[in-house]
């Protein structure tokens, strides 16, 4: 069994060579639980560059506090990393959702950047007070391409001027909580039609095309202008597993090219890839070993691994062969190693500048705060588009059916938080959603989520008796799109026997013409035209999209996002207006 650790651990003297320190001092892994295993634990003693969070790492935010206290105390120059960006993607409230909204959101807020400044704070402060001492992120990708599967509300906005305004607001919030920042995915994961988890992206555009939508976030926030002229607003980078033909024959990752234009740029500080297990370069290089080799050859300076153990080794296995063989040299790896202690002692001086406050108590009161603005932010943010809404009474019992069935790998499943919401608002509802490709019931995939109320997994068959079900007795709202009483045939009252009707209520990210989530709509819609959509993803593409739909299409809940926040504020959408039932009632009663 492998030993781990609770609390502070006692140093354990060996012999490290200066060909393992070197190769330590360029790897970021992850690890499985909460304790901190053995072999982690070594490798800090004998210079681990840094760990990366996961949400298995962070059940919550106390136990975070304590984890990263015992990491710092076993090695203090040991840079703490998490991709938690808000919305869609958090790692630190990955089991009850995100309390900020995410980019999407902070993008549409109106009043411009201010709102990014004050969230990118907020976010800063509970990262500092868990331990965490670098971001991952912000996201800087331009979202150019409506069916990107794997960026899409992740991203501030579509122009590169919006992204570049809030992206740089959001940093210079989270840096100003004394924790450092990760702009990524360079040049740009905005422009792609494949989730690089899974696959090689391609952006097969010229280099001038490049530069003014992709690259523009980037070198403004490396090189801001005006008052802040000369103080970059990025600590690190994150290169993207996208080949980019303009720039090399190889993915930006392990492309030197790439890394050449980034310094072009004017940064200076670590460059780091994105996780080298993802399915991008697995295919392409053919081992994770190789690839670590490659990115380290190609400029990298952090390696960022997975939770499994085997891939730590692999790596430091294949880097110590590396040098053991030529391609790689000692010296090469040790200035990587110094670009990231040189940031770690940055990051020191930043947290003691800023007076942030670790531990427990600290963390909690941060995400209290953070929670607060958040609720203040979806609830700005998140509105109705298109039909008559019609609110669901409170007694409703409404059948909610998530047509979404492209897995969320950055997120880590298919968040269900809007379902939750629903359900305990309505506690009456019955869930359902379409499988991802080759799921069925007998073998659900991991977009099956074990919180919560249990969902029907639909098939064909499923869906099909479904919309037999909800369509028998035609519009199942209380109120008809044009706001009439149902049930005003009869005058005396709905007569026993006649089955009560419920809301239709539909979860939708990417329904584009020609998709399974499209084509499951239209047979949802032609059935019911009552039903009220809870859209998750794009808000821009809303009108294109649902608009398209015979009849102009149903009334859309625009919640940026999936996002615990988000699905709050969808849910008070759904409420309607709050003295709308009680008059109803009202009414009801003096008849």
């Amino acid at each position: 069994m492998t030993a781990e650790h609770a609390g502070p651990v006692r140093t354990v003297s060996r012999t490290v060579s200066r060909t393992e320190r070197a190769v330590n001092g360029v790897l970021l892994p992850g690890f499985e639980g909460v304790l901190v295993p053995e072999w982690l634990a070594d490798a800090a003693r004998a210079g681990l560059a840094g760990v990366v969070y996961f949400a298995r790492n962070t059940p919550d935010v106390a136990t975070t506090a304590t984890l990263s206290a015992t990491l710092h105390s076993i090695s203090s120059d040991l840079l703490i990393t998490v991709d938690e960006e808000g919305g869609d993607v958090s790692r630190l409230e990955a089991a009850s959702g995100s309390s900020l909204p995410g980019a999407a959101a902070l993008g549409a807020y109106p009043g411009g950047g201010t709102v990014s400044l004050d969230a990118g704070r907020a976010l800063g402060r509970l990262l500092a007070a868990t331990g965490v001492d670098l971001l991952l992120g912000p996201v800087l990708d331009v979202v150019s391409e409506p069916d990107n599967p794997v960026i899409g509300v992740r991203a501030f906005g579509t122009t590169p001027d919006e992204v570049a305004r809030h992206g740089i607001a959001f940093a210079r919030g989270v840096r100003s909580a004394g924790v450092g920042v990760c702009g990524k995915h360079f040049p740009g994961h905005g422009a792609t039609t494949v989730d690089s988890h899974v696959g090689l992206p391609v952006v097969d555009e010229p280099l001038d095309v490049v530069r003014a939508r992709d690259l523009l976030p980037f070198a403004r926030a490396l090189r801001p202008e005006g008052r802040d002229a000369g103080q970059s607003a990025l600590d690190a980078v994150m290169t993207a597993h996208v080949l980019f033909p303009a720039l090399g024959p190889a993915p930006a990752s392990i492309e030197p090219a790439a890394t050449r234009l980034l310094r072009e740029l004017g940064h200076t500080g670590p460059i780091i890839t994105d996780a080298l297990d993802m399915g991008a370069l697995r295919r392409l290089t053919g081992s994770v070993g190789e690839a670590a080799v490659r990115a380290v050859e190609a400029g990298a300076d952090l390696l960022c691994l997975g939770l499994d153990p085997a891939l730590y080794a692999e790596s430091s296995d294949a880097l110590s062969r590396a040098v053991a063989a030529g391609r790689l040299t000692v010296e090469r790896l040790e200035e990587s190693g110094e670009r990231t202690r040189e940031l770690v002692a940055a990051l020191r001086d930043r947290r003691a500048a800023a007076g942030a406050a670790a531990g427990i108590d600290a963390a909690q009161e941060a995400l209290a705060d953070l929670s607060a603005l958040g609720a203040h932010i979806a609830d700005a943010v998140v509105h109705v588009r298109g039909g008559r809404l019609v609110p669901l009474a409170p007694d409703a019992e409404p059948d909610v059916v998530d047509l979404r069935t492209r897995l969320d790998h950055a997120a880590g499943r298919t968040a269900r938080h809007v379902q939750s919401a629903v359900a305990a608002a309505w506690p009456g509802a019955r869930l359902s959603r379409c499988p991802s490709p080759g799921e069925t019931a007998e073998t659900p995939g991991e977009g099956v989520a074990g919180e919560g109320a249990a969902e029907l997994l639909l098939d064909e068959s499923g869906l099909a008796v479904l919309i037999a079900r909800i369509s028998r007795y035609g519009v199942s709202a209380d109120l008809d799109r044009t706001g009439v009483k149902r049930g005003a045939e009869f005058p005396g009252g709905v007569p026993r026997g006649v089955p009560r009707s419920e809301p239709l209520v539909v979860i939708t990210r990417e329904p584009v013409l020609g998709s399974a989530e499209r084509a499951r709509l239209e047979r949802l819609w032609a059935v019911r035209p009552d039903l009220v959509v809870v859209h998750t993803g794009l808000p821009g593409p809303v009108d294109d999209w649902f608009g398209t739909l015979s009849g102009g299409g149903p009334a859309v809940v625009v919640a940026c996002g999936t996002g615990r926040a988000n699905a709050a504020a969808a849910v008070e959408r759904l409420r309607g207006p709050v003295d709308r039932w009680d008059s109803e009632e009202q009414r009801s009663s003096e008849q």
